[in-house]
């Protein structure tokens, strides 16, 4: 899903959190994550293209069908788990409104990629990725 997507659906999600709790840190905290996870697009990209960089490969996705593997380091399953865990059982940190906000944009950002893109239901757990050694082929849904 394009960044632009992202951005509606966590501006969407943001308005919900300021209706609902009344806090302003939330739902900013909320749009950030939501949009900011893609920032490992842009470290993936750039590590890939050494340089030499095209806005429309980028844009299109297209180098991970050219390299064969995705990273995505930030598009964890795990961290969301971790995120939420903390969040749940400290209660100093369930009351902070900036975390419960990150930990909304970024769920919502995975699971719209979850469902959008074509990576299998194993596709965003790093440690996956990671034991298949990043390569796209053991990814991509079937």
């Amino acid at each position: 899903m394009g960044p632009f997507r992202h951005l509606a659906y966590s501006a969407a999600a943001a308005g919900v959190l300021y209706i609902h709790f009344r806090n302003l840190k939330m739902p900013v905290a909320c749009m950030a994550a939501g949009v900011l996870v893609d920032m490992d697009h842009l470290i993936e990209y750039a590590s890939y293209c050494k340089g030499k960089w095209d806005w429309n490969e980028f844009a299109s996705g297209s180098y991970f069908n050219t390299k064969g593997t995705v990273k995505v380091i930030f598009h964890s399953w795990e961290a969301a788990i971790i995120l939420w865990s903390m969040i749940l059982l400290n209660d100093r940190l369930r009351k902070s409104g900036e975390l419960r906000g990150i930990a909304v944009g970024y769920t919502l950002h995975l699971f719209l990629d979850q469902i959008g893109n074509n990576l299998n239901h194993l596709g965003y757990f790093v440690g996956y990725r990671r034991m298949v050694k990043w390569q796209q082929e053991k990814l991509i849904r079937k």
